[in-house]
């Protein structure tokens, strides 16, 4: 039972960092900042969207492994399956799963913040 809750929490964890990362492409796009400016400022949201995953998946109390393997489906896997849905909702946050380089750096940076976040040892009761 273990098992099937985690997997299921973590494919819903998995569509929340898809549309999230999706939502912070578009906030940086609509705030004009452009090349390096946008890099830096989807490299920090991305940073901040792993730690929130590892926050997600600790207060779950799902297993560690769960944070990475969340942020590499939410951006890989979930885009895919979402562009291949023929529906207005679900092709705003479609897209291919070839990576481009800012995106594969952001990835890297996001599941790098969540492994550190879950290394931190949790609060002893």
């Amino acid at each position: 039972m273990i098992g099937a809750r985690s997997a299921f929490l973590g494919a819903l964890l998995a569509l929340a960092v898809a549309i999230a990362y999706q939502g912070v492409v578009r906030l940086v796009e609509a705030s004009g900042a452009r090349d390096q400016p946008a890099l830096i400022l989807i490299l920090l949201l991305a940073a901040f969207l792993g730690v929130l995953t590892a926050v997600m998946t600790r207060m779950l109390r799902l297993p560690g492994a769960t944070a990475p393997t969340v942020l590499v489906l939410g951006w890989t896997l979930v885009p895919v399956i979402l562009a291949a849905i023929p529906s207005a909702a679900t092709q705003l946050f479609g897209g291919d799963g070839a990576l481009s380089a800012g995106q594969a750096l952001a990835l890297a940076t996001a599941t790098v913040a969540a492994a550190v976040t879950l290394g931190v040892p949790a609060e002893r009761r």
